[in-house]
């Protein structure tokens, strides 16, 4: 394990100590987990990402004409259907 050493806020620090008391857990291990849920997760999200790229490559897909779709107004086509 490697020791580092950050800053933070005054309301930061306040949540971390009425967490930590809440939790009965050093507040190092609340940053340790913060840290694991938000970094370690998205390498996870890249990795399932990764194996999907090119799954609507044989597909012919207008960006353009779907962007015009979803712009169109018809609220008042709607109001006086």
């Amino acid at each position: 394990m490697k020791r580092t050493q950050i800053y933070i806020d005054d309301e930061l620090h306040r949540i971390l100590v009425l967490e930590s008391k809440h939790k009965r857990r050093r507040m190092s291990n609340l940053i340790r987990e913060a840290l694991r849920e938000k970094y370690m997760n998205q390498e996870k999200r890249l990795h399932l990402l990764d194996s999907i790229v090119g799954i609507w490559k044989d597909r012919n897909f207008n960006v353009d004409q779907f962007i015009r779709d979803l712009r169109k107004d018809n609220r008042r086509k709607r109001i006086y259907e």
